[in-house]
């Protein structure tokens, strides 16, 4: 009996043993068995949200003082839960407002919206020049209607904040970049001469000159020239009652001085010492006395100021204007209007200049009947472009083909990134008549030519010192022919070298060694009707020069000089 029990508990014992790993291999289905859920098999709804920002980051580029920067972030949950966020903002920044903007998503995607406004007004330039320079910065984020307003001062240069999102979904740091630029670093506009005063010229007749571009800033300045509208002819549209004539005249470098150019001689006279370091009159240090003579019903005068002592008076008919004593010391340029209605007729202004350092760039007429330019009497070219350090030239071309008698002028408007500027265009056309021509003729010594439009003073003593008359070798235009100007030479006995420019001050050539001998004729700046080139050449070893209107040089060209440019256009 004992021996039978120990049997049946044996086996009782052995099937307690077996039982779990029995249940082990049972499947999800067996009865009894508690088994975990898979993650796929959890309800959606119950997930907690997740935000996503894009972008990342936002580059609002450069800000100029005064300007406003916009951009937009783009909020989405991922999940289907309900997603609330908040921000403070940047750190370290002002509170204009106490708050944190906060948002709420029941919906797949919202926007917060940025604002980067940079005051106009740098604060050390008007608080204390020996902190650095700094604009006052307003930071703006906005969402919902709602929004969150800071405030800082920031030097010019680029700034990078860093935006922290608190949310029910998840951390998230976001960031905007921009760049202050400084107003002297911001792109400018300038153009020189911004008056452009072509001169006088007969129907028929074309003439160029060019205005320079510069860039005052240190961004680069894109620009492009704004087409007028088009609409009916302009040829007998009226201009404004304004004749613009410039100053302009010849400047002798070795002297310093400024002489009057042909079309100012009959008009304008000069006391005191006067100096042209860019070709515009100017005096410095002492007194100097303009009269100029103009017909009209009153006068504007261009001038520009460098320094700030000094005044100036003018006068009108020898009657002193209220602008007595008008202090120099505003530095810049100045548009004066000095009288406007004057009877129509003759009269003469009269500018004294005491002190300081004045030039006087040019004047308006008033009471003038001025026309538009009718269509394609002028080309402009290039008519875009950018422009950093360099100076970049717009060529203007006028061509009077078909035009009557009169005044005429236009103008060329100019829009950039650094602002908007316009260029006016002055000519006058005069009668039809035809140039008067002036022979020119050439004797020859070895390798240096002297050209003479006066054989009869000039041949014999040519002729003693062993120069070969060689005849015609082109033509010049009589002084005062409308598109041209002087045509001088002069004479480097050490070097046996004749050498000639309409640049009184002999253009790029240093003058070292040589004498002026005068002018021979006048030379078109520009080609004109039944006009050619006249080509220079020089060597290098020698130092002389070499005169042709054969592009190649001709036959008495010799080896080893190059080409010099075009030292005008003659017929």
């Amino acid at each position: 009996m004992r021996k039978t029990m120990l049997i049946l508990l044996f086996f009782i014992t052995l099937s307690v043993c077996i039982w779990p790993d029995e249940a082990k291999t049972q499947g999800p289905s067996s009865p009894g068995v508690l088994q975990a859920q898979p993650s796929e098999a959890v309800n959606a709804q119950d997930m907690p949200p997740v935000l996503s920002i894009a972008p990342r980051e936002i580059d609002l580029g450069v800000i100029q003082p005064g300007e406003i920067a916009f951009g937009e972030y783009t909020f989405r949950n991922l999940s289907k839960g309900r997603l609330e966020w908040s921000t403070a903002g940047p750190e370290g920044w002002d509170e204009l407002q106490k708050n944190v903007l906060k948002g709420a998503m029941d919906v797949d995607v919202d926007y917060m919206r940025l604002e980067v406004a940079v005051s106009g007004a740098a604060e050390s330039f008007y608080f204390d020049r020996s902190r650095p320079t700094a604009y006052q910065t307003i930071f703006t984020l906005e969402s919902g209607g709602k929004s969150l307003i800071r405030r800082k001062d920031l030097k010019p240069g680029a700034h990078r904040l860093a935006l922290r999102i608190a949310s029910t979904g998840g951390q998230r740091t976001i960031f905007v970049a921009f760049r202050i630029v400084a107003v002297q670093e911001a792109p400018a506009i300038n153009l020189n001469p911004q008056r452009l005063d072509m001169g006088g010229l007969a129907p028929g007749t074309a003439v160029s000159r060019r205005i320079e571009m510069t860039n005052s800033g240190k961004e680069m300045l894109t620009w492009s020239i704004v087409k007028p509208k088009t609409g009916k002819s302009a040829s007998s549209a009226a201009f404004k009652k304004e004749r613009y004539i410039s100053f302009y005249g010849n400047v002798d470098k070795l002297k310093g001085s400024y002489t009057l150019p042909e079309h100012l001689k009959n008009k304008m006279e000069l006391l005191g010492k006067w100096t042209a370091p860019d070709g515009y009159p100017q005096t410095r240090g002492a007194v100097g006395t303009l009269k100029y003579a103009f017909y009209g019903t009153g006068i504007k005068l261009y001038l520009k100021t460098h320094s700030e002592e000094g005044n100036l008076l003018f006068y009108i008919n020898d009657q002193l204007l209220n602008l007595h004593d008008w202090l120099a010391h505003d530095q810049g340029v100045h548009e004066l209007v000095l009288a406007e209605h004057l009877p129509l007729g003759q009269h003469v202004l009269t500018v004294v200049c005491r002190d300081g350092r004045v030039e006087l760039e040019g004047a308006k007429t008033l009471g003038m009947d001025v026309m538009r330019g009718p269509a394609g009497w002028m080309t402009v070219f290039p008519i875009s472009g950018t422009t950093t350090s360099e100076t970049d030239y717009i060529n203007v071309r006028i061509n009077t083909d078909g035009m009557a008698p009169g005044y005429y002028a236009d103008e060329i408007n100019f829009r950039s990134n650094g602002g908007e500027k316009t260029a006016e265009v002055y000519v006058e056309v005069y009668t039809d008549a035809s140039p008067k021509i002036i022979d020119v003729f050439l004797y020859s010594k070895e390798m240096d030519f002297v050209l003479t439009s006066n054989p009869q003073a000039e041949a014999k003593r040519f002729l003693q010192n062993g120069y070969a008359k060689e005849g015609i070798a082109f033509r010049l235009f009589a002084p005062d022919t409308p598109g041209t100007t002087a045509f001088y030479r002069w004479f480097n006995p050490d070097l046996n070298d004749h050498y000639y420019s309409s640049d009184r001050a002999g253009g790029s050539k240093k003058l070292d060694g040589y004498v002026f001998e005068g002018a021979i004729g006048n030379i078109a700046t520009s080609r004109m009707t039944n006009t050619r080139e006249l080509y220079r050449w020089v060597h290098p070893s020698t130092g002389r020069h070499y005169y042709s209107t054969d592009p190649k040089g001709g036959a008495k060209l010799r080896r080893g000089y190059r080409f010099d440019g075009i030292a005008g256009y003659v017929r």
